[in-house]
């Protein structure tokens, strides 16, 4: 066997996604949404405690972390329960209490900029998060979680593997020395290859054309999440989110991708498609 084929194949990376993938699989196969829900929600917990230090370092600043958990899980509770109306005005809530935090912080020289992390932190957790739940309740709406998961997952495979044995072109040296162009264009050749796999099995009636579409564009903001989750370690000096996963670092380390191209689909599914 090739050296390059059998490094890969023994990787951490791989035999953690042989082990992980079957599950979640299953898991999408069976689960009834209330499962699905409980599952997430366990999941965001630990994807806000991990991901704090990121936004607003240690320490939180005047009495943030209280009513931050309760905004959290108030957008997530009124995705699951009133849909995309519900998420919508959850957000429109999280801000004017983000205002009235501002009032209270009065004119203290780190207020602003620590408040408006914080309506990034609830924008880019658990409301793209919550996008899932959206999906969810759309026709196909399983497969369509499975699709994100594949063409994301499957394309920064191809993305991690030949840029690291094929890539030349530093893609954004500043924020992540190891990206190369040769892996994102690998990465997007992925997308397309597990989106008509995926569509060659018939797990979604969608058109060839529109599934080629939509995995290049969760594919294509998955790798800008991943590019915007290593903006956010360096600026703090940190490598990894977290040491969860074995080969993957963190939670969010391993759905960075995930966040940023769930409501590229849901969106892209309900205004194009449906």
């Amino acid at each position: 066997m090739n050296e390059t084929v059998r490094e890969i194949l023994g990787s951490r990376r791989v035999k953690t996604a042989a082990v992980t993938l079957p599950v979640i699989v299953f898991f999408l196969a069976v689960a009834p949404k209330w499962f699905f829900f409980l599952v997430l929600l366990a999941v965001l917990g630990a994807l806000i405690q991990e991901s704090w230090p990121l936004f607003l370092g240690e320490r939180s600043g005047f009495r943030l972390r209280g009513p931050v958990w309760a905004l959290v899980f108030l957008l997530f509770f009124a995705a699951y329960f009133r849909g995309v109306s519900g998420l919508s005005g959850a957000l429109a809530i999280a801000f004017f209490t983000l205002v009235l935090l501002l009032f209270e912080a009065g004119l203290e020289a780190e207020a602003l900029p620590r408040l408006a992390m914080v309506l990034l932190f609830i924008i880019y957790l658990p409301f793209f998060f919550a996008h899932f739940l959206l999906i969810w309740d759309l026709p196909e709406g399983r497969s369509l979680v499975a699709f994100i998961l594949m063409v994301t997952w499957g394309g920064d495979a191809f993305s991690f593997y030949c840029g690291t044995y094929w890539g030349k072109r530093k893609l954004s040296p500043l924020i992540s020395p190891n990206k190369t162009v040769e892996g994102f264009l690998a990465g997007l050749f992925g997308a397309v290859f597990f989106a008509l796999f995926f569509k060659g099995l018939g797990f979604v009636s969608i058109a060839w054309n529109e599934i080629i579409v939509l995995g290049l564009a969760a594919n294509f903001v998955g790798q800008m999440g991943d590019l915007f989750e290593s903006f956010l370690k360096r600026s703090r000096g940190i490598k990894d989110s977290g040491s969860l996963i074995p080969g993957h670092g963190g939670i969010l380390d391993r759905l960075d991708s995930v966040l940023f191209a769930a409501p590229v689909i849901f969106y892209g599914y309900s205004l194009w498609i449906l």
